[in-house]
């Protein structure tokens, strides 16, 4: 009997990776096609909700905490999923990272980004959703304080995200031209929806570890990590130093994930 629910606990973990893998490779040869790498991005959020949707439905629980993840999970992967489509139907182009990468990766880069973007991007989702995955295969048990609090906090990263975002839109539709926003959320933080995406895996990984998942731990750091010195801000500023002559400035100013109340405002 042992055997069998480890058997059975291993398919739960391993195999929401593996559809998910199937539907980012799927998405390579279109991207192919229309020489469009940042389509990967598409799928990002609903990856998440894909793999842990494929794990809560293998795995049959029923009690408060999966379905606690499965709702914050599905809003979160559901917000970034429609502002990224929405982003790359009024941009028209591939993003300027991707693009990045295609010049520097040169003739090659057709082959390469099918295991270095696309299945690279599948396998870093399946890290940072392992650690919700593991709490299916743990005892029942209900939200208790940390949890709650976790769920409060993810709440939270869900708000300012969402906040960030609005402002940030709104923006561009005002300066068509391009600029640097700096007002809002951003005079106090450069980059407030990634602060919102610490704080929003951070309180995933509170209700994990409650139930006795401690994996979930993996999802704030990864996230954290990636954010900090991968595919968030470095990218990032790299581009923007390249076509907004205020960011030196701005970046004296304001810190880039830790608010600052007192950070002096632009004159």
């Amino acid at each position: 009997m042992e055997s069998l629910i480890a058997a059975w606990s291993f398919d739960v973990v391993v195999v929401p990776w593996l559809v998910a893998a199937v539907a980012f490779v799927s998405i390579w040869p279109v991207s192919i096609a229309r020489s469009d790498a940042s389509l990967v991005d598409l799928a990002w959020g609903p990856g998440f909700l894909l793999q842990f949707a494929v794990a809560y439905a293998m795995s049959g629980a029923v009690d408060g905490r999966p379905l606690v993840l499965l709702c914050l999970i599905g809003i979160w992967s559901a917000r970034l999923g429609v502002t990224l489509i929405r982003r790359r139907l009024t941009d028209g182009h591939e993003d300027p990272r991707y693009t990045l990468l295609r010049s520097s990766w040169g003739a090659g880069f057709w082959w390469k980004s099918l295991f270095i973007v696309f299945l690279l991007q599948s396998f870093l989702q399946w890290l940072i959703i392992v650690g919700p995955i593991t709490v299916l295969t743990e005892p029942a048990a209900a939200l208790g304080l940390a949890g709650w609090i976790g769920s409060l906090l993810a709440v939270s990263g869900l708000v300012l995200e969402t906040v960030a975002d609005l402002q940030l839109d709104q923006f561009k539709r005002q300066n068509r031209s391009g600029g640097l926003l700096t007002s809002g959320l951003r005079s106090v933080v450069r980059y407030p929806h990634y602060l919102g995406e610490i704080v929003f895996w951070t309180g995933i990984a509170c209700i994990c570890v409650e139930g006795g998942a401690w994996l979930g731990l993996l999802s704030p750091v990864l996230i954290t990590v990636f954010l900090l010195k991968v595919s968030g801000i470095p990218l990032l500023e790299e581009h923007l130093s390249a076509t907004r002559p205020g960011l030196a400035s701005y970046r004296a100013r304001v810190p880039a994930l830790i608010p600052s109340l007192s950070a002096p405002r632009a004159q």
